[in-house]
C-alpha cells in the first residue's frame, strides 16, 4: 500500500451500501481527479448479500484492508547502498560517512542478505585490532590490497581468502628469522621493508601474503618464485601507513553482524519504533518473506507517516478501519448525523440527510457530468436499495428514488425485481451466528456520559426470535464488555413485513424510560421501524439523556 494512493473505505462491518459505495467513489475520484490513484476497499467480512451485487455487477470484490496503521516498510530506506561480502572495511567506512548512514546492508554475490555493519561494527573491530591480544588473527581478501593501499601486485597468490596473525619484520635478522619460524605452523601476514633475506625466507617458508612497504621503483628480489603459492605486494607507503591500511583491507563479511536483531516488514510503525529505541543499536535491518527490503534507523522514526484516507457511509473514527484517528483524513461522505473528530485543515465535507451513501456519489457522478458505466450503476443501486429497503424505509428520499430510476436504467435491471432478488439473499436468525451478527453492523454512540452499541440485521422473518434470544443476548453482553459500554442493542429488522424487533443488555436507568413496547426482559417490539438512524437512534439517545438525569 502507497502513501501516495488515498484509501477510500466504509465503516466496519461493512453492508452492502458501506461496500458498494466506497468501490463507487473510487471510480468516480479516479475518473475527476486522475492525478491521484484512488482505491475503495472494505474493512471487515462481507455478507452474502454483498458478495451477491459484486458478482451480478461484474466487478471484483473490493480488498479486505484490515487498518491503516503505518508500517516499518513506509519509512524503510532501500536506495541502493550496499556492500558485497568482500568489499573492504574501508568501503563501508566511506559509505557510512559519505552517506550519513548508521548501518549499511552486506550481501553475497547471489544478492543473498548476510548481515550488517555499522558504527557499532566498525568501533568494536578496532579495538579488538588494538587490544593487545598475542598473535591475533585476521581476514584478508587478496583483491582488496590494491583497493585500499597505494601500491601493485607483485605476485598474485592463489589463495583468495586468508585467515592469520600479523607480523612485522622490523627486528634484526636473527630475532626476525626465529620469530618466523615460530610461526611456521601459523603462517602470518609479513609486512616488511625491502629485506632481501627474510623476503627470501617467508618465501622459502610459503608465508601466505608479503608485504614490502616503502616501494618506489621496481625492486630485485632474488627467491624461488616458481615453488611459491603465496601473494606479494608492493606497498608505496611505509611501513606504519601499510599496516594501518592492511587493516582496513579486511572484508566486510569479517566484522559484520551476521545475526542482527531485525524487523519485519509489516510490523506497525510505534511497534517497530519501540523495538529500536529501546535497543543501543542505531539501525535495523527489514525483511520481507526472509527477504531483505530496506533499513530503518533511529531518523527513520522521527516523523510518523499517514496514510490518505476518505471516509464514506460514516463520518466517526470510533467505527472507521483501525488507523484511521491517525490517518490524514481527506473527505468524508456521508448520510448519517455528523459526529466527526476535528481535522489538520480543512476537509471536503458532503453530507445530506438521504437514505443511501451511494445516492450521495450518485450525485457527483451528476454534479461533474460524468457518465456512469453499467457495473458501477448496478453497485450503486444496489446499495441503495439494500440501504432504503425497497425505497420503502423512511430514510428514503425523492432525491433516492429518482437516483435508483436512473441507475436501474442504466444497468437494465427492474427496480421492483432486482429488490427482491436482493432480499432473498438475506438470511433468517436460526441460521446466522450470534456473536458475529452482534458485532457486525455495530456502531457506538457516546453521549450524555453514556456509551451505547447498536447492530443491525436484516433479515426476511422474524419467527423464532424467542427460540435464539438466550444465544443472542449472551452475544450481545460479550460484545458489551469486548467495547467498554454501558449498553449494547441489536436491532433486527424484517424486510418484507417493515417490522423489528430490539435486543439488548440490561440497562435499567434507560430501559424504564423506552418508548417501546416491551415483549420480555431484553426484547421490544418496533412496529413500522426499520431505520436505525432516523427511527431507533433519536428513541436512545433520548433515554440515555434521562439516564444520565
Amino acid at each position: 500500500m502507497s502513501f501516495s494512493e488515498i484509501i477510500i473505505t466504509g465503516h466496519k462491518n461493512p453492508d452492502t451500501d458501506a461496500a458498494c459505495s466506497a468501490v463507487c467513489y473510487a471510480d468516480f475520484k479516479t475518473k475527476f481527479d486522475p492525478a491521484n490513484v484512488y482505491r475503495g476497499v472494505v474493512c471487515g467480512v462481507l455478507n452474502p448479500q454483498t458478495r451477491f451485487v459484486f458478482e451480478k455487477a461484474g466487478l471484483p470484490q473490493p480488498e479486505l484492508l484490515k487498518d491503516v496503521y503505518p508500517r516499518v516498510i513506509d519509512v524503510a530506506r532501500n536506495d541502493g547502498i550496499t556492500l558485497e561480502e568482500n568489499e573492504p572495511i574501508l568501503e563501508a567506512i566511506r559509505e557510512i560517512d559519505e552517506n550519513n548512514v548508521s548501518v549499511v546492508p552486506v550481501f553475497d554475490t547471489g544478492r543473498k542478505f548476510l548481515g550488517i555493519i555499522g558504527i557499532h561494527e566498525v568501533a568494536e573491530y578496532f579495538m579488538k585490532t588494538n587490544a593487545g591480544k598475542k598473535r591475533q588473527s585476521y581476514t584478508f581478501h587478496v583483491d582488496n590490497l590494491e583497493k585500499v593501499i597505494p601500491g601493485r601486485f607483485f605476485k598474485r597468490g592463489v589463495q583468495k581468502d586468508i585467515n592469520a596473525p600479523l607480523m612485522i619484520g622490523s627486528m634484526d635478522y636473527e630475532r626476525t628469522i626465529e620469530r618466523m619460524d615460530s610461526l611456521v605452523e601459523d603462517k602470518p601476514v609479513l609486512v616488511v621493508g625491502d629485506r632481501k633475506r627474510i623476503i627470501q625466507h617467508a618465501v622459502r617458508n610459503q608465508f601466505p601474503v608479503i608485504v614490502i612497504t616503502n616501494v618506489t621503483d621496481a625492486p630485485v628480489i632474488e627467491a624461488d618464485w616458481d615453488g611459491y603459492t603465496g601473494t606479494v605486494y608492493l606497498s608505496s607507503s611505509d611501513t606504519a601507513d601499510t599496516i594501518r591500511l592492511l587493516w582496513l583491507s579486511a572484508p566486510v563479511k569479517h566484522i559484520m553482524n551476521p545475526e542482527p536483531l531485525v524487523l519485519q516488514h509489516d510490523e506497525i510503525f510505534d511497534d517497530a519504533k519501540k523495538t529500536l529505541l529501546g535497543s543501543d543499536l542505531r539501525g535495523l535491518p527489514v525483511l520481507k518473506e526472509g527477504a531483505f527490503a530496506g533499513v530503518v534507523t533511529r531518523r527513520s522514526f522521527i516523523e510518523k507517516p499517514r496514510r490518505k484516507i476518505i471516509m464514506i457511509d460514516h463520518n466517526e473514527s470510533a467505527q472507521s478501519i483501525p488507523g484511521a484517528h491517525d490517518a490524514d483524513i481527506r473527505e468524508i461522505i456521508d448520510h448519517h448525523r455528523l459526529a466527526a473528530e476535528k481535522t489538520n485543515a480543512p476537509i471536503y465535507v458532503f453530507s445530506k440527510p438521504l437514505g443511501s451513501s451511494c445516492t450521495l456519489v450518485y450525485l457527483h457522478y451528476k454534479m461533474h457530468s460524468i457518465a456512469i458505466e453499467k457495473a458501477y450503476a448496478v453497485l450503486m443501486l444496489s446499495g441503495l436499495l439494500s440501504d432504503t429497503l425497497n425505497l420503502k424505509s423512511p430514510t428514503t428520499t425523492d432525491e433516492d428514488r429518482a437516483a435508483a430510476q436512473e441507475l436501474a436504467a442504466i444497468g437494465g435491471l427492474d427496480i421492483s425485481s432486482y429488490a427482491k432478488e436482493i432480499q432473498s439473499k438475506m438470511t433468517t436468525l436460526e441460521n446466522l451466528d450470534p456473536y458475529k451478527t452482534a458485532s457486525g453492523d455495530f456502531k457506538v454512540y457516546q453521549e450524555f456520559g453514556v456509551s451505547a452499541g447498536i447492530a443491525q440485521v436484516e433479515t426476511i422473518s422474524l419467527d423464532g426470535v424467542d427460540a435464539v434470544m438466550p444465544a443472542f443476548r449472551a452475544a450481545l453482553e460479550r460484545v458489551r464488555q469486548d467495547h467498554g459500554l454501558n449498553w449494547a442493542m441489536l436491532l433486527v429488522t424484517d424486510v418484507l413485513t417493515e417490522d423489528s424487533v430490539l435486543l439488548m443488555t440490561p440497562f435499567e436507568k434507560a430501559e424504564d424510560h423506552l418508548a417501546f413496547q416491551k415483549l420480555q426482559d431484553g426484547l421490544y417490539q418496533l412496529p413500522g421501524v426499520v431505520s436505525r438512524k432516523k427511527q431507533l437512534l433519536p428513541e436512545i439517545l433520548r433515554v440515555m439523556e434521562l439516564a444520565r438525569s
